[in-house]
C-alpha cells in the first residue's frame, strides 16, 4: 500500500512538472516572438458591428482594443490605430476579435461608397417630419414610393368662342393642387432617427421616443434627383413604403377633381 501511494504521488509531481514545463516554454516562445518582432499589434472589435455603423459611437464606447497576432497571420490591411477608425463607417459586416482591413472603412474602396449607392444612382439626405418618413419605421434596404403635392398648377382649358363676335375669350389658367407620383421605387440607403429616453409614468421601463425630424437618405437615377428637389423646394413631399419584394407604381397626378368626381369605371353601374 505505502509503495502504491508512492506511485500516485510521484505521478502528481510529474503531471505537475509537466503541466509548468508546457506554460514555460510557450511564455517563453511569446517572450521570443515578442522580441523577434514577430508578433504585430492590430486593432479588433469587441462586438460584431452591423454594416453601415457610424464608428465613432463604438470608439467613444471603447469597443475597439489593440490585440497582438503572430505577422505571419497578418491580413494586407489590417488596421492598427483605432485613428484611422475614427469619422468613418464600415461598409461591411465586422466580426468581433477580427482584423479589420482598412479597405472595410473605405468607401472609395468598394463599389458604392460608404451607402453602397447602387450603380448609376446618386445618394440625397431629406430631413422629414416622422409622419412623412412613415412614423420613423423606415430602415437601410427599404424602398419607398415618393409622392409630391404642389399648389397652383395650371390647368390647361379649351378656349372659349364669344357667342356674338365668334371671337376667341382668352382667360387666365385656372389653377389647382395636385399630387403626384413623383418617383414610383426608391431604395432607403440610411435613416437616422433622433429619439430621447421616456420614462412611463408610474416608475415602468424606459422606452426610446422619436424626436424631430428624420433624415432619410435615398438612391435616384439623376432625373428622378432632379425632380425631387424641385418637389422639395416647391411643394411638400411623401414616402410611403412599399412591402418586401413589391414594386412601385405609376399613377395619374391626382386634384380635387378626381376625387368629387372620379372617372367612371367601365362596367360600374
Amino acid at each position: 500500500m505505502r509503495s502504491r501511494g508512492l506511485v500516485v504521488v510521484l505521478a502528481l509531481i510529474l503531471a505537475t512538472a509537466a503541466t509548468a514545463g508546457v506554460f514555460l516554454y510557450a511564455r517563453g516562445v511569446r517572450e521570443e516572438a515578442r522580441r523577434g518582432g514577430d508578433l504585430t499589434t492590430v486593432i479588433v472589435s469587441k462586438v460584431d458591428i452591423p454594416a453601415n455603423t457610424d464608428l465613432n459611437n463604438l470608439i467613444a464606447e471603447g469597443q475597439f482594443v489593440e490585440k497582438e497576432i503572430p505577422t505571419d497571420a497578418l491580413v494586407e490591411g489590417a488596421v492598427t490605430s483605432v485613428s484611422q477608425l475614427r469619422n468613418r463607417r464600415n461598409n461591411a459586416f465586422i466580426l468581433a476579435g477580427e482584423q479589420i482591413p482598412i479597405s472595410r472603412v473605405e468607401g472609395g474602396k468598394v463599389p458604392g461608397g460608404v451607402l453602397s449607392i447602387p450603380e448609376g444612382h446618386q445618394a440625397i439626405t431629406v430631413s422629414l417630419e416622422a409622419p412623412r418618413a412613415v412614423g420613423a419605421a423606415l430602415s437601410g434596404g427599404d424602398n419607398v414610393t415618393v409622392l409630391a403635392t404642389f399648389t397652383d398648377v395650371p390647368i390647361e382649358e379649351k378656349p372659349r368662342q364669344q357667342p356674338t363676335t365668334g371671337t376667341t375669350q382668352q382667360e387666365q389658367p385656372r389653377t389647382e393642387a395636385a399630387t403626384v407620383v413623383l418617383v414610383p421605387q426608391v431604395e432607403v440607403l440610411r435613416v437616422l432617427v433622433p429619439t430621447r429616453t421616456a420614462t412611463a409614468i408610474g416608475g415602468g421601463e424606459e422606452t426610446p421616443d422619436t424626436t424631430g425630424d428624420v433624415q432619410v437618405t435615398l438612391a435616384f437615377l439623376p432625373e428622378e434627383a432632379q425632380r425631387f428637389v424641385f418637389a422639395l423646394e416647391q411643394g411638400s413631399v411623401y414616402l410611403s413604403l412599399l412591402p418586401p419584394d413589391a414594386e412601385g407604381v405609376e399613377l395619374e397626378p391626382l386634384t380635387i377633381e378626381g376625387i368629387v368626381n372620379p372617372p367612371k369605371v367601365k362596367g360600374a353601374k
